[in-house]
């Protein structure tokens, strides 16, 4: 079966969907399919384009099996809605020019966001079954984000959102809340289906407390409460920051944040005007580093804006579980991670967007060792049982399979 898959991010590092989709492409490579990717250049999330990765409209190399065609990406102003949506523009474009040099697919997969993969994904289709996996809802959530504002935009936003789930032969979704929120807007419901995310187990695995990266930042003896990830302004991190702001008397605790994202610069301008000692930025980090970044916490956070709940599953959850970690979650009540921290009892939900509940919480879970413990034991066996990445991998083919009209061995 000949695979090919438009995902703007693909990259195999710890910003967004990147490494699950690099995973899922390499897996499917591993179990006999031929499978292509069209890419950006590794930089969303980044604060630069990696060497090998600069001049050029084009990069083709085989990666773990997988052929992928990497595009110029836009590096500029990317905290901006311009600086964002001239990306995407450049992506679609190029993306087509780089799909057209790969033969027919059997079945074509666009990974979103950003929604506009979609257009590139029906250009390219030439007859083959176009699949959609919504890894965020759009353009419901820049309309969360308070990212997209203008009446025009939204409604041409909507327009081709609806345009582009009519044209596609099935959808996937991360979870229930998801599957509601397009089935709500007219999309057949046996046109959908959920596949929650997975976490590599053997790459997550829980690393002790006290280990190199905690010493190079100088933590030996902090509680730390971690958020590790896109620093994007779906998470609500000013919301961190106020925490970190309530709790500045107590200075055991330290709010360290690893990544890069659109966010960012005005999360550390705030954070320098508010002279935030407990709060430190760390970039993003190489993926062999990340069992060492998650091991770090004492209590990982997972936060949502409001009105997100049906919208986004920031998949972090479930590395920070498979690190053995509690989750500290603020984030809507109607969401999955809200579901999953309390049918799991891997850590504490708290309202989104809510300061002093955030800083109540962390104090008294920093007073309570045993719990923290029990709640990064439940969460490891909860992944263990139900996202591992195998289990996920092979959801995924199957329905590539039968949206291609082949069958899988037995």
């Amino acid at each position: 079966m000949r695979v090919l898959i438009l995902h703007m991010r693909y990259a195999p590092d710890l910003t967004g969907t990147g490494p699950l989709v690099t995973a899922l492409a390499t897996d499917l490579a591993a179990r006999g399919e031929d499978v292509a990717v069209v890419a950006s250049v590794p930089h969303y999330g980044r604060a630069d384009v990696p060497a090998e990765y600069r001049g050029g409209l084009f990069h083709d190399r085989i990666e773990d099996g997988v052929r992928v065609i990497r595009t110029m990406g836009w590096t500029r102003g990317l905290d901006s809605v311009w600086g964002r949506g001239a990306d995407y523009v450049l992506y679609t474009v190029l993306s087509l020019a780089a799909g057209l040099r790969l033969p027919r697919p059997d079945v074509l997969l666009c990974v979103a966001p950003p929604i506009t993969v979609g257009l590139s994904g029906w250009l390219l289709r030439r007859g083959a079954p176009l699949l959609l996996n919504a890894q965020d809802i759009w353009p419901d959530g820049l309309i969360g984000m308070g990212r997209l504002r203008s009446a025009p935009m939204i409604r041409a936003f909507q327009a081709f959102e609806r345009w582009l789930y009519r044209r596609c032969r099935s959808i996937s979704v991360l979870s229930e809340g998801m599957k509601a929120n397009l089935v709500a807007k007219g999309v057949p419901e046996d046109k959908v289906v959920v596949i929650p995310n997975w976490v590599d187990l053997d790459a997550w695995k829980p690393a002790p407390r006290a280990n190199a990266f905690r010493s190079e930042l100088g933590l030996e003896n902090r509680f730390v409460a971690l958020f590790a990830g896109n620093l994007g302004y779906a998470a609500a991190l000013e919301t961190v920051l106020e925490a970190a702001s309530l709790l500045r008397s107590e200075p055991a605790i330290t709010f360290l944040m690893v990544g890069e994202g659109s966010a960012k610069k005005g999360l550390a301008r705030r954070a320098a005007e508010l002279g935030l000692d407990n709060v430190q930025f760390v970039t993003t980090q190489p993926a062999s580093r990340l069992p060492e970044v998650y091991g770090v916490a004492d209590l990982s956070l997972v936060t949502l804006r409001k009105g997100m709940g049906q919208v986004s599953v920031p998949s972090k959850a479930y590395s920070i579980m498979a690190s053995g970690r509690a989750i500290l979650a603020s984030v809507p009540e109607d969401s999955e991670v809200e579901r999953l921290v309390k049918e799991a009892a891997c850590g504490v939900w708290v309202p989104p967007e809510d300061a002093p509940a955030m800083a109540q919480a962390i104090l008294e879970l920093r007073a309570d060792g045993a719990r923290l413990q029990a709640f990064g034991s439940n969460g490891r066996r909860w992944v263990e049982h139900r996202h591992a990445r195998t289990h996920s991998v092979s959801k995924y083919h199957q329905w590539l399979a039968e949206a291609a009209g082949q069958a899988l061995p037995a």
